[in-house]
């Protein structure tokens, strides 16, 4: 029989734990793992199991080197748990709360995550060979994990949308993700496309030079242009080689932001620009410390040094384990160069209008920072007018402009009146003297 031997806490949220573990199997085999145990019970928990084990066949299927490995499910005491590679690593919240990442390790780091999302978003299924249509719809800071060695895995594709025929759980019609990272084509309640990660990508990587939030996202064109203008003007002068990258990431329009291949190719581009440590020197000297202070605050939990008999998940299946697939080789892809001229640092923005007109689908934006809980919501779209309604009213005309006229009109007839009066006391007059 298997077993898990727990070690310690990894992480922990509302809906369940993860911890650092042992697996062992018949036969004396053993080796490290991560454990997330799902404690949590509520409305919404068996959606949150359902989600898991579509996770878990999502990412059997994708099998990438830099997506986070799950390997089963299991039950841990009769709770749901899913057993997952253990990476020795810190996710990009815990690392930006600490310092900042140095120019030229954030480019390489960006072009990484950028090339996974990319193989993710064009995978196709292993058997059927049909298109996935993966969108990993929660890119952020606090899903982006780098290892001691430099390494970089992308995390979380518990809320992710594809296409595949074991899938249990139904997000269409559901603003699922956090909040600070929605695109304003989502709190418009447009569909999801793969352009919604790249605009993740963009954010966190500001967020991870600036130690900052990027702060509630915003509906209204020209204040989400300025308020761009102005973010981006905050960056430090070390960080001009990748402006026109995160700039073109962070369009307002969806169709104008680049696919993740552009953006990998582009970011490498500017890694060979930019100043400061690379990506596997600044890792290994910012990681370790890290995991030290962490381990250090543990505190007591109730799996936390026992070995625990694992069953056999009695639910669904995942799909079989196939060979992993490396890094793509990159397409000659084009290389994103600045569309105008850098923004004025005197740029402001209105927070307090942009915050009464934001859309709030379902949560507050406090509730949605970095490690906060996904929203769900069923935002719908603002009415549009119709275009034949549109036509109108641009042939319309002022109220001042049509009483003039009206005004003209009524003297005009007027006139024609008395001038046929005058006509007939003439013939009358002429006939009476004759």
């Amino acid at each position: 029989m298997r077993t898990l031997s727990f070690n310690h806490v990894i992480g922990s949220g509302s809906m369940g734990t993860v911890y650092h573990a042992e697996l062992r199997v018949p036969g004396g085999f053993r080796r490290p793992c991560a454990v997330k145990v799902i404690k949590a019970q509520g409305p919404d928990r068996e959606h949150f199991v359902s989600r898991m084990r579509d996770e878990a066949r999502l990412l059997g299927m994708l099998q990438d080197e830099q997506i986070l490995g799950v390997t089963d499910l299991v039950l841990v005491e009769s709770h749901d748990a899913v057993i997952m590679e253990y990476v020795e690593g810190v996710d990009l919240h815990e690392i930006q709360v600490n310092e900042r990442v140095p120019p030229r390790a954030l480019a390489e780091l960006g072009a990484e995550i950028a090339g996974t999302l990319h193989r993710a978003h064009t995978a196709n299924h292993p058997a059927t060979g049909e298109p996935l249509n993966v969108i990993h719809r929660d890119v952020k800071p606090a899903n982006i994990m780098v290892t001691v060695r430099g390494g970089v895995r992308l995390l979380d594709f518990g809320v992710a949308r594809a296409a595949f025929a074991s899938r249990e759980s139904h997000t269409q019609g559901l603003v699922l993700g956090t909040l600070n990272y929605f695109p304003p084509e989502i709190l418009a309640g447009e569909e999801p496309t793969p352009a919604v990660d790249i605009y993740g990508l963009g954010i966190s990587l500001w967020e991870c030079a600036t130690g900052k939030e990027w702060g509630p996202p915003r509906v209204q064109q020209k204040r989400f242009e300025r308020r761009v203008d102005q973010k981006l003007a905050e960056l430090g002068g070390e960080y001009a080689p990748l402006l026109p990258v995160l700039r073109q990431v962070l369009q307002w329009d969806p169709e104008l932001r680049p696919d993740g291949g552009v953006v990998e190719r582009s970011l490498l581009h500017a890694a060979d620009s930019s100043t400061g440590r690379g990506l596997r020197t600044w890792a290994r000297e910012a990681v370790p410390g890290i995991l030290k202070a962490r381990t250090s605050r543990q505190g007591n939990d109730e799996l936390v040094g026992r070995t625990i008999a694992v069953e056999d998940f009695k639910r669904g299946s995942t799909p079989g384990i196939v060979e992993r697939r490396g890094p793509a080789a990159l397409d000659e892809a084009p290389i994103i160069t600045p569309q105008r001229p850098p923004p004025d640092p005197t740029t402001t923005w209105n927070s307090e209008s942009d915050a009464e007109t934001a859309v709030r689908p379902g949560a507050s934006p406090s509730a949605s920072k970095a490690g906060g809980a996904p929203v769900q919501s069923s935002a719908k779209p603002p009415a549009k007018k119709s275009r034949g309604k549109a036509k109108k009213d641009k042939r319309g005309m002022s109220p001042a402009l049509a009483v003039v006229l009206g005004i003209v009109i009524g003297l005009v007839i007027l006139s024609l009146l008395v001038g046929v009066l005058v006509a007939i006391v003439v013939v009358v007059w002429f006939l009476a003297v004759g």
